[in-house]
Order: structure tokens, then sequence, then C-alpha cells
């Protein structure tokens, strides 16, 4: 990447250790496409399943990403950290002498999305660093990502929100039966199940009938530790 020095340089991450990855790189590589590159220069931070970050020029274009392994294997793996005077990013590998000075960061686009990354755990770590970035701060992102904990919130507050019953995956493999019944009692159908802290689509169900109710929290815990109904 050829960067101009006189432009404010934007880390935009993306990827993470969640289920929602792949929707993840699809918003970055939209978001990187349109970003204005009169103003900003643009570095791909992918953060992959396994933790570690890469970058490289080939992740502007979506089609790169159809072999995730493939693509970081000609990427460049990176570290990111204050040097005591500013955030930089560097070549991970100790032997890189490429001669090149660690690459200053000016502020950090996070475009996660779910657990590990979008529910606080990444900008805890930007913050962390002192990097400024774009979005919402530890506290809202970990309270918005939980539901139950947001209704909670929000009824607090005196705003109106739908009841909904919680538990546990231990809770429902202890008390299966008498949450079932409690959930069709105090609930009624139909009904939506959800894993608490996810986002999008996944792993979310419209129940319309009893028989059908095991089957969707079920496949909410293969998702979360947590169900919301």
């Amino acid at each position: 990447m050829v960067l101009n020095n006189s432009l404010v340089n934007v880390a935009v991450f993306f990827g993470g250790d969640s289920v929602e990855h792949e929707v993840s790189i699809i918003s970055a590589v939209q978001a990187m496409t349109h970003i204005d590159k009169e103003k900003y220069n643009i570095i791909p931070v992918y953060l992959s399943k396994d933790g570690k970050m890469y970058t490289s020029a080939a992740m502007f274009d979506i089609k790169n990403f159809k072999n995730i392994a493939e693509l970081i294997a000609s990427s460049k793996e990176v570290i990111i950290y204050n040097d005591g005077t500013s955030v930089v990013l560097k070549s991970q590998k100790k032997n890189d002498f490429s001669g090149k000075k660690p690459l200053k960061l000016d502020v950090a686009l996070p475009i996660v999305h779910g657990t590990n990354c979008e529910d606080g755990s990444l900008q805890g770590y930007l913050e962390t660093i002192k990097l400024p970035y774009a979005g919402c701060n530890v506290l809202a992102s970990s309270v918005g990502m939980d539901k139950a904990i947001f209704k909670s919130v929000l009824r607090t507050a005196g705003i109106p929100v739908l009841d909904c019953i919680r538990f546990s995956s231990r809770d429902y493999a202890e008390y299966t039966n008498n949450i079932l019944t409690k959930v069709e009692n105090s609930v009624g159908f139909p009904l939506i199940v959800k894993p608490v802290n996810l986002g999008s689509s996944v792993g979310i169900t419209k129940v319309s009938e009893e028989s059908k109710l095991d089957e969707a929290i079920t496949l909410a815990l293969s998702f979360a530790d947590k169900v919301l109904v």
C-alpha cells in the first residue's frame, strides 16, 4: 500500500472470533471502498479467528476473502502498540529487515459484529493502547450487546419494553421442563428465541407452537451461553 503522508491514517478493524466473522468482512470491504481516499489513508486490519492481526492491499477486494488461508499467507502479520508517543503498526516478524518505520495510526474504525469484538472487547483494547476510535465506548458496547441487560436499563429509565425470560445453558440443562412451562405460561405463542448477545439474525427462531420450542432453544444455545425468549 502506498500511503500519502499528509492524510489521516485510519485503521479499519474487522473479522474477529465471532460467528458473524464473515458479515464483518463484507461490511468492512464496503466501508473501505467508500471512504474518501482524498482525506484518509485506509489501513485494513483483519482480525483472524485465532486472535492474530494481518494487513494487505488485497483486503480491499472481497473476492480475495474466498480463500482466507491463502489471503493470510500472502498478507503481513502485524502488531499494534503504543510506543510512548503514538500508536503504531509494525510487522510481527522479528527478522523483518525491510527498513520501514512502524506506521503511525491516527484513529481506528471498528467494523466488527458479534461477541469478542463488538461487545466492548475490541474497544477496551483500543482504549488500553490509547488509539481513538469511532463508535460506542466499552460500557455502551457491552450493555448494548446483551439484550437482557439492555432491556433492564431501558425499563429502569421508564422506557416500555416487552417482557422476556432469560436463562443460561446450565439452567436449561437442569430445569428444562420448568423453563419450557414458564415460557409457555409467561410469554405464550408466537414468540422469539434468540441468543442474548449476538447480532444480525444468527440463532434466532420464531416459534409458533410448543413442539418447536425446545429445538429453537437448543439452536440458540449452540451460539451463546444465554438465551432470551
